[in-house]
């Protein structure tokens, strides 16, 4: 079983919910937090200039540019019955369902994750505002 991780949706996720910016600062965080293995985050476009083959791979993590197709056409491509796929992406949910995956909603994805070690390492509580926000942003669960 695979973790696919819709990269671009799951950052643009975390900068209305926690202001996380680039893609590499996007990475070191989903690292310090225990990615699940073997996982593979999946970016819309071709990679930076700057990302040696060396930087494809990190930790746990595999890391894929989708290049001249979207993000969710690659996705597409890989998934198979039984990988995970995190997104609030509504279309690419229902197509990964149809193809047998199962489909995991961000806030409960990222909820999973233990904190870092600048965090502290306690697990960080939801509030109301945390839970209001994400039912305001998600208006339907991909898991239904």
């Amino acid at each position: 079983m695979t973790w696919f991780l819709d990269g671009n949706n799951l950052m643009g996720f975390l900068r209305r919910n926690a202001g996380k910016g680039s893609r590499e600062s996007f990475l070191e965080w989903l690292l310090e937090r225990g990615v699940p293995s073997p996982a593979v985050v999946v970016f819309d476009g071709p990679p930076p200039p700057e990302a040696a083959a060396s930087k494809l791979r990190r930790g746990k993590a595999s890391v894929l540019y989708a290049g001249k197709v979207t993000a969710d056409s690659a996705i597409l491509a890989r998934v198979r019955p039984g990988d995970r796929v995190v997104t609030a992406d509504r279309e690419l949910a229902l197509r990964c369902r149809d193809r047998q995956a199962q489909v995991v909603a961000p806030a409960r994805f990222f909820a999973s994750m233990r904190p870092s070690r600048a965090e502290g390492g306690e697990k960080p509580t939801a509030t109301a505002v945390d839970v209001d926000a994400w039912l305001e942003f998600f208006q339907h669960d991909p898991e239904e």
